[in-house]
């Protein structure tokens, strides 16, 4: 239905087309009709916003009895106590959040479009390093990703969003503040309108429009915002007899000033910030006052070219069908076990102090008031008219308690944040591995709500990158571009970012520090087929995960330049045997692109000095014809790696170069000898020079054509194998669905 633009004509006060048919320019026709669609949401969400508030309050403590109502019913006295085993499953649950990006050196990586091969990957590590410095010395920035994540797990659904089009500082909010129409898909495309309540400071409304000139471009309503400001600040300064200002220029003065602080009653304005989806998927932005308006504060149509320019949603899962409010978060799936257990252990505290307490029954009111123990050393003396009753109650506990062992059980089966054995239970597994599986059944996450919490974060942190490079630079930013400038990285260069490539960096374990230190064990086993750079990477994350990164530099510093491999060396070596035209053969285990990659060069290396006569052709065949063999005998061994198509391309092209000079070299050693027969005759008893020459150049040829033959042959196999795996994969699938 949100796909289709008529039906959109079922929200009240948001259109798609006027009355003649045609699409109009902007959805929303006034600040009326936009008013209108926010009160019909927040109809809408009344249900929902009670559901949640009742979920925030067992996380808060909430005791599982209305204490009131106790006490009306003489039940004062009655256990009534949450025992915050909801809190310890969201602290459980946030633990394993926070390690994913505490966890991580570098937040995200990015991708460069300028630079040479061998200097883009050390500035690519550079500004990724800068931009997680500047998120992480955003003093918000720890605060925001927990109230995030807190929003996320509780309720299923988190929200990031930002305020102006510039700002790379994200706020969060949650569908108790944000407004989004019922029975939308839970995709950011298919979000019609929302709607987000703020509540700002008179100083900040006012820097909106500080310079009113500036301010109006953009899109601000200046007159709006003054007569907002006007009617919202009361304070014994300058004033009328009804304590508002009245007057402009005293309260821009003071504002300027910063002179509004006795007795200021109005420190805000709530504020409606209106994102409002266009036929074309383009984002308006429009700003007002959650009452007593006249007009937007703010308005700007298609200011967003995609939803996520203007915020980001976090889903817990995908619902019951597929929508943002299907989807429900850890507090909806144990609230109904944690009320259960809390009751149960009231009842079980109380059944305990009933149990061991002394009965006594009094006869008379007047026995009830003289009640009391006289003790005479080892003897008490009860009043009299007092009976003590010799019957036990019951043991409530014997009844409690496998009730709430099953309750237990159930809450671990439903939740994707404890396990059915750790610390506190038997393990089944009595190995070495056992302590490391008792510290992990607590910080585990589920596949599921991990790859949707990325898919968010990703977006998320591709539109933080975005506004970094493309906004309005701040004193933060500026910091930012000078430290990469003090670490030879341009602006230029961050200027021309793959910004569609950024992408969120992925912490090793998933969350889980215990399986973060297994996967390194698993990785030190095999370091020994690591190069040194991959061997000191590994090295590092270890001692990372031990002391933190900001200690790691103490024991195992950051690996700069490029990764040298011990086949680069071994090409190196063989271009000198190949320059003197010695064969090499070419074995199967070399690291094949490592070969080229030294290979090509010095090939093209020795076609440029034929081309410009810096060397003797008749010395220089024997290594042309030597570099043509092993090239193309590597190129060949290279074939089946859909990675190294690249390479393979300049190997073909080098080879080609390679003939031709082969040929004409060939032809110039022929000339030459035919020359010198001329001149000197041909000895008796001998060769030929001349035929001889002739039967060189037909043998290489001969082997060229072979070897060249031989090359394309092997990219066809190689494509037909790729080929033929693709139709078989795809024949499974068709299989597995009928």
């Amino acid at each position: 239905m949100y796909n289709d633009p008529k039906a959109l004509q079922e929200l009240d006060g948001l259109a798609a087309f006027d009355k003649d048919g045609k699409p109009m320019q902007s959805r929303i026709k006034d600040v009326k009709s936009a008013l209108k669609i926010f009160e019909g949401l927040r109809k809408a969400d009344e249900q929902s916003s009670v559901n949640r508030a009742r979920v925030d309050a067992m996380f808060d403590g909430a005791n599982p009895y209305n204490q009131a109502q106790l006490n009306a019913s003489g039940q004062g006295l009655k256990t009534n106590l949450n025992f915050g085993e909801a809190q310890r499953l969201l602290d459980i649950s946030l633990s394993a959040y926070v390690d994913l990006y505490s966890s991580l050196e570098k937040l995200v990586e990015v991708k460069g479009t300028q630079g040479e091969p061998s200097e883009i990957t050390q500035q690519e590590d550079i500004v990724s390093e800068e931009i997680t410095h500047l998120l992480r010395s955003w003093p918000d920035f720890h605060s925001h990703y927990l109230r995030l994540c807190t929003t996320f797990i509780k309720h299923g659904t988190g929200i990031t969003y930002f305020d102006t089009p510039d700002d790379w500082k994200f706020r969060v909010g949650s569908f108790a503040d944000i407004l989004i129409p019922r029975q939308t898909p839970a995709s950011e495309s298919a979000i019609d309108v929302a709607i987000g309540r703020r509540q700002y400071h008179i100083h900040e409304l006012f820097n909106f429009i500080k310079n009113p000139k500036a301010a109006s471009k953009v899109g601000w309503n200046v007159e709006e915002v003054k007569r907002v400001l006007l009617k919202n600040v009361t304070t014994r300064g300058r004033r009328n007899h009804k304590n508002i200002y009245d007057d402009w220029e005293s309260l821009q003065s003071e504002l300027k000033n910063n002179d509004i602080h006795e007795g200021y009653q109005n420190p805000t304005v709530s504020v409606l910030h209106f994102w409002v989806r266009e036929l074309d998927g383009s984002i308006s932005h429009y700003i007002s006052t959650e009452s007593d308006c006249k007009d937007f504060l703010y308005k700007k149509i298609s200011r967003y070219e995609k939803p996520e320019h203007a915020y980001v949603m976090f889903t817990y899962g995908v619902g019951s069908n597929g929508t943002y409010h299907s989807i429900r978060g850890l507090g909806h799936r144990i609230f109904n076990h944690i009320q259960t257990s809390n009751r149960l252990r009231c009842q079980m505290i109380d059944g305990a102090m009933l149990g061991s307490a002394v009965m006594i029954q009094p006869e008379n009111q007047r026995a009830l008031d003289e009640l009391g123990f006289t003790y005479y050393g080892a003897y008490a003396v009860l009043s009299p008219n007092v009976n003590i009753i010799e019957k036990a109650a019951p043991n409530l506990s014997t009844g409690v308690q496998p009730a709430l062992n099953d309750i237990s059980n159930q809450l671990a089966l439903n939740t994707d944040t404890i396990s059915t054995y750790g610390p506190n239970q038997s393990s089944p597994y009595k190995n070495q591995m056992q302590v490391v599986a008792d510290m992990d059944v607590s910080t585990r996450l589920s596949g599921a709500s991990l790859n949707l919490f990325y898919a968010s974060w990703n977006r998320l942190l591709k539109e933080i990158v975005r506004r970094i490079v493309n906004g309005k630079q701040d004193r933060e930013l500026n910091e930012f571009y000078s430290r990469c400038a003090d670490r030879g990285v341009q602006e230029s260069f961050i200027k021309t970012l793959d910004l569609a490539r950024t992408k969120a960096v992925r912490s090793i374990g998933n969350g889980s520090y215990a399986n973060r230190l297994v996967a390194l064990r698993e990785l030190q086993a095999i370091s020994g087929s690591f190069d040194e750079v991959g061997r000191k990477n590994l090295t590092r994350d270890i001692v990372s995960t031990r002391v933190g990164h900001d200690l790691a530099d103490r024991y195992a510093p950051v690996v700069e330049g490029a990764r040298p491999t011990v086949d680069g060396k071994i090409a190196y070596l063989e271009n000198q045997q190949l320059s003197e035209g010695i064969s090499v053969p070419v074995v199967s285990t070399e690291l094949h692109a490592a070969h080229l990659a030294e290979h090509i060069p010095a090939l093209t290396g020795l076609i440029e000095r034929l081309n410009t006569g810096q060397a003797d052709p008749l010395q220089v065949l024997p290594a042309l014809q030597a570099f043509y063999e092993h090239i193309a005998m590597t190129a060949e061994q290279l074939a089946g790696d859909p990675m190294q198509q690249g390479l393979i391309g300049q190997a073909k092209q080098a080879l080609q170069f390679a003939e031709e000079m082969i040929n004409n070299t060939s032809k110039q050693v022929q000339k030459m000898q035919r020359e010198a027969a001329e001149a000197g005759g041909t000895p008796e008893g001998g060769e030929d020079p001349a035929m001889t020459a002739k039967m060189q150049e037909h043998q290489m040829k001969m082997q060229m054509a072979q070897q060249k033959a031989e090359l394309d042959m092997q990219l066809k196999q190689a494509k037909f194998e790729q080929e033929q795996a693709l139709r078989d994969a795809k024949t499974a699938m068709d299989l597995q669905k009928q």
